[in-house]
């Protein structure tokens, strides 16, 4: 008799999962050409994992499909307009949109290297003990004339220049990483759930990460009944599947 064809490879309904979720998250992203799509997902099937293993993709697709361009994910946008009628967001929500609270003299004064605020003490002729802490030898140097003429304080300024370019960057990079890991988990949800359902599995049962979101977890299935978690951005509610007397799980 000929022999039964080998079972699929798992990698294979894994690459298909993805795929699957991918290009279905993909078409509420604006901005980003179906070509440019396809190259992305080339690029994290080369990388040989399911889209879990990010580090095998995700800085060269931010950098070269995402940075610098003028692109927003819908999805996001929808959920964000949906919580905030609601009057409550999930615990575990990022808001792309939060602005950063902006730091003191004195915190900027201490991000900066000892060595160089020992240096500015030294040139403006402040006694200090050696063993004076950083906390004090900021104290010092905020209330020494001549700061705002130094080398300290230009190192200051060029840290604010700094922080103001990536603040530039933040939103879209939170709002990227937001959005790969969702396509990510929900392949993974995907796959999981029908792994389970070929083994018998009828029904599942939510885990929520926290109770108290469990009204944001059910608006999203409300709205789409056959969706598989995260149920939006940032989501950690995962399925578990209820295993009945009779189902070959069981055996």
């Amino acid at each position: 008799m000929p022999k039964a064809a080998p079972a699929a490879l798992y990698v294979q309904d894994t690459t298909s999962s993805y795929e699957r979720v991918f290009n279905r998250v993909m078409e509420n992203v604006v901005g980003i050409s179906q070509a440019d799509a396809a190259e992305i997902l080339d690029i994290v099937k080369r990388s040989g994992s399911d889209g879990l293993n990010m580090a095998g993709y995700f800085e060269q697709v931010y950098a070269g499909y995402f940075r610098g361009r003028d692109w927003t994910w819908t999805e996001y946008d929808d959920w964000a307009v949906i919580f905030a009628e609601m009057g409550a967001f999930p615990s575990h929500w990022t808001d792309i949109d939060l602005p950063q609270k902006a730091k003191t003299r004195t915190e900027e004064l201490l991000g900066q290297r000892m060595p160089d605020i020992r240096a500015f003490l030294d040139a403006q002729g402040v006694a200090y003990s050696p063993r004076t802490g950083k906390v004090q030898l900021v104290a010092l140097a905020e209330h020494t004339a001549g700061l705002e003429a130094s080398a300290l304080w230009q190192a200051v300024l060029e840290r604010r220049r700094h922080d103001a370019e990536l603040a530039v960057e933040r939103r879209p990079r939170l709002l990227y990483d937001l959005l790969m890991r969702t396509i990510a988990y929900r392949a993974k949800s995907e796959r999981d759930v029908e792994r389970a359902k070929a083994a018998g599995v009828k029904r599942f049962d939510l885990m929520l990460a926290i109770e108290a979101d469990r009204p944001f977890v059910e608006v999203a299935r409300k709205k789409s009944p056959s969706a598989v978690p995260p149920f939006y951005p940032n989501d950690f509610t995962l399925l578990r599947p209820i295993i009945e007397n009779g189902e070959s799980g069981t055996r």
